[in-house]
């Protein structure tokens, strides 16, 4: 059964800083145009977010927090390719820098069955892990993710797992038939074990138009709403969250900005560019 988000979380196991915002980008930060009711068309794009601390609350949370993380968002004919690199600089106190880097590529087949991932952390310049895999999911939603690193290993995906991209287009969907609570297992890659139970909730239609000056050029404004998004692992039997984060997402799927919680601090996370991106053309081949 999925766990319903309570209204007060608690984040007591975090992980590491890259983990989440990957975690939080491969499901919320993917374009959907308003035609994507009727005919499905992702709008392939490239975006920069800027990442910085937005509030810390003891000794032991950062004292800076700075970064930048790009999305590239590909039409392959019949899958979706995302490459997603996300560096983060981060202090405590008198303290130097500490730089964490995470590249991540996946691929996702268009009818929602097929996926690929390749993740690549570097942690002060020496690689701290690597995961790579395929995953595959039958009509019914159940399917396997098998693993060739770290090491060579299958786990079960449950039955109703959607990828990223599908999660994305069906929270659209939620949000346009008025929100609430919405459930569902998702399988993005990004660690080496089991699938997240992803709980969220979705608010009302925001009103304020957030876009700064360079967007509107790109971007026309359209509706957007906040999303408060919990992961919990499958087998774990939690009332709290792995790590939670609150979005707001436009009609089109494009995010504009999330916050990203820590338990001992909180980072943001907005939208500075993006650029459409051409269609593959596949085809007219």
């Amino acid at each position: 059964m999925i766990k319903q988000a309570p209204k007060s979380w608690k984040f007591p196991n975090w992980p590491a800083p890259g983990k989440a915002v990957f975690a939080a980008l491969v499901v919320s930060v993917s374009a959907v145009p308003d035609a994507f009711a009727a005919d499905g068309i992702l709008v392939p794009h490239r975006a920069i977010y800027a990442m910085s601390l937005s509030t810390t609350g003891s000794a032991s949370g950062p004292s800076a927090v700075r970064g930048v993380m790009s999305y590239e968002f590909a039409d392959k004919c019949d899958g979706w390719q995302v490459n997603t690199r996300v560096l983060l600089r981060t202090s405590y106190g008198a303290g130097p820098e500490v730089e964490n880097l995470r590249v991540v590529k996946t691929w996702e087949a268009k009818d929602g069955l097929g996926f690929r991932f390749r993740v690549t952390e570097t942690h002060a310049g020496r690689q701290r892990s690597r995961i790579k895999g395929v995953a595959v999911l039958d009509e019914n939603g159940g399917g396997v993710a098998e693993y060739t690193l770290p090491s060579e290993h299958r786990i079960t995906l449950p039955r109703g797992t959607m990828f990223p991209i599908r999660h994305i287009e069906a929270m659209i969907r939620r949000a346009k038939a008025g929100g609430g609570h919405f459930g569902n297992v998702v399988f993005d890659g990004a660690t080496e074990d089991e699938p997240y139970q992803v709980s969220a909730v979705i608010g009302a239609q925001e009103t304020t138009d957030r876009r700064t000056p360079g967007i509107k050029k790109v971007l026309r404004r359209v509706k957007s709403w906040m999303a408060r998004l919990a992961y919990f692992p499958v087998e774990a039997v939690k009332d709290t969250p792995a790590f939670a984060l609150n979005i707001s997402y436009r009609e089109d799927g494009i995010v504009e900005r999330m916050t990203q919680y820590y338990g001992d601090h909180a980072i943001e996370v907005r939208l500075q560019q993006i650029e459409l991106l051409p269609k593959d053309g596949c085809a007219l081949r």
